[in-house]
């Protein structure tokens, strides 16, 4: 299960309040949603790198951005790496034109601080082991829309990290039916029960410290300790199992965070 990476994907699903607590019981989580205020988009320059010539034009189309930020159409992902990616952009790209040596420049790209946002389509899931590793948000193309896209743009220049219930539930689905390994009990420390349920609720390791007081460096420690504990290679595994194996309940009760 090491490959499913979905660190930051994107809350886009336009759902009414009925179907957002169905997603709720069925333990999908909605991450970081009421942190995300609707079109406030704080980037200075959004870069659309999408070979798929009709897709791209649609992304453009849809984008509602504040006059002073930039936008920058690409016919893919090699033009916008040629055309130099600077700190706090947001790169709009499609998963299935990722290969592996765009992924090695998007992983650089992302470490020095580039925001990335990868449309993902229903046959996508096979094309995650590409981008293991890369903090990105990922919006399920089916279903999209301006208000969608431009609130999973928000977020992603936010910094957060979301998770949308359909995509979500194909993360359960996929894990579910894996054999994994037994595992021993697993035994957090009370700080690290609150960091992970502050993970699960996408927030990052800046919010995780603010919101538990201790500087980001030991917010770092935090989440190292965590993965290593749970045997996950990064966030989203240990999200997903969290949720799988009910840690987030239990620990959101243990700890008093409701």
């Amino acid at each position: 299960m090491g490959w499913l990476n979905l660190v930051g994907i994107l809350d886009l699903c336009a759902e009414s309040d009925d179907r957002r607590r169905a997603s709720k019981q069925q333990g999908v989580v909605l991450l970081g949603v009421s942190e995300i205020k609707e079109r406030e988009i704080c980037v200075r320059r959004v870069v659309v790198a999408i070979g798929n010539g009709l897709l791209r034009y649609g992304v453009e189309r849809m984008l509602q951005l504040p006059s002073e930020v930039e936008v920058r159409s690409l016919p893919g992902i090699v033009e916008a790496l040629s055309d130099g990616l600077d700190e706090g952009d947001v790169l709009i790209a499609l998963l299935g034109e990722v290969d592996d040596a765009m992924a090695a420049e998007l992983r650089r790209n992302e470490e020095r601080g580039v925001r990335i946002m990868l449309l993902i389509e229903d046959d996508d899931l096979v094309d995650l082991p590409k981008v293991t590793g890369i903090r990105a948000g990922f919006v399920k193309i089916n279903g999209i829309n301006e208000d969608t896209l431009n609130k999973a743009l928000a977020a992603v220049a936010r910094g957060n990290v979301p998770i949308p219930p359909e995509l979500a539930q194909d993360l359960l689905l996929l894990a579910t039916r894996r054999n994994d390994a037994p595992r021993g009990q697993l035994r957090l420390t009370p700080r690290e029960q609150e960091a992970l349920v502050l993970m699960v609720e996408g927030l990052s390791n800046r919010q995780i410290a603010r919101r538990l007081q201790i500087s980001e460096h030991g917010a770092k420690r935090l989440v190292a300790n965590i993965l290593a504990k749970m045997d996950c290679n990064n966030r989203t595994l240990a999200v997903s199992r969290a949720l799988r194996e009910g840690l987030y309940e239990r620990y959101v009760k243990s700890r008093g965070m409701n």
